[in-house]
Order: C-alpha cells, then sequence, then structure tokens
C-alpha cells in the first residue's frame, strides 16, 4: 500500500498525474472519501497526465463524463446513486467493461459490480484543514483486503 499526502490542490493533482503514468489503458481506478477530500482534483490530475484535464468536472448529477485526450477516459460518480439496482439501470456494469480508463468516485456503492484487477483510493481529511490523505492499493482479486469505505456523508445522508 502507498500513502501520499498533499497541503493545497496543486499537490492533489501532482499526484494524480504521478499516479496516472503506472495506469494500463483499461484501469478501474475506485475512490472513497468524504465529500471535500479532493478526490476530483486527484482525478484532474491523471487527467492532466492524459491530456484532457481541461475537461474534468464532477458528474455529480450526469453520473458520468466521457473525456478525450491521448486516451478514453470514464469519470463516474456514484453519490446520487443509492442501489445496486440504480447502478444497473443507468448501464454501470456494461460501462465498467467497456473498455478505457475509469475513474469511480464513491465506488464503496458498487462493491458487488467493481471487476478485477482495480486499483483502490482511499481519501481522508488531514490533520490540518489543508492536509489530505491518499491510501492507494492494487487489488487483483476479492482475497486481497479493500480500501473502500462508507464515507461519513453517507452514513449521516442515511440516518432518518
Amino acid at each position: 500500500m502507498k500513502e501520499i499526502h498533499t497541503y493545497r490542490e496543486t499537490e492533489t493533482r501532482r499526484a494524480g498525474r504521478d499516479f496516472a503514468l503506472r495506469l494500463p489503458a483499461d484501469a478501474l481506478v475506485a475512490f472513497s472519501g468524504d465529500l471535500g477530500t479532493g478526490k476530483t482534483a486527484f482525478i484532474r490530475g491523471i487527467c492532466e497526465a492524459f491530456d484532457c484535464a481541461d475537461q474534468v468536472s464532477s458528474p455529480s448529477f450526469t453520473i458520468v463524463n466521457e473525456y478525450r485526450g491521448n486516451r478514453r477516459v470514464l469519470h463516474c460518480d456514484l453519490y446520487r446513486l443509492d442501489t445496486i439496482d440504480d447502478m444497473l439501470q443507468i448501464g454501470l456494469d456494461e460501462l465498467l467493461s467497456s473498455g478505457g480508463t475509469t475513474l469511480v468516485e464513491w465506488a464503496e456503492r458498487a462493491l458487488p459490480l467493481l471487476p478485477f484487477p482495480r486499483w483502490e483510493i482511499a481519501a481522508h481529511h488531514g490533520a490540518t484543514p489543508e492536509q489530505r490523505s491518499y491510501s492507494i492499493v492494487h487489488r487483483e482479486s476479492e482475497a486481497d483486503a479493500s480500501l473502500l469505505y462508507s464515507p461519513q456523508e453517507l452514513v449521516v445522508r442515511r440516518i432518518p
């Protein structure tokens, strides 16, 4: 497992660019983390490495954005989807097998649909308001321990 600590968005984007250098064209990267932990900034850095960063925005309402640069990048945000059925209805299972680099925010919500191998990135707030930390692991199979977790935002949102 690799740990990265950043203190501003430019550092987070640089970490994303550096991470992108490892990714094969058909990589799946699953992100989890509370709101404001820099998931989209990290993804913006990944997309900078693939010459498509100027297009990056969080697909919170559109669910999926596709970016074109020197490779095809799919950016999914599952925050607004509550069930696996919701994800199947939008074709997430097909999207995950459609090729290209796929980046999924709030991925812990889709665990049964996420294929292996995949990269997992758990984003956390740091000790200071500016600090963010990222734990990164490559999972080959179900036997490997997952980093994905239910962020506090989702736990609070589910309380009636």
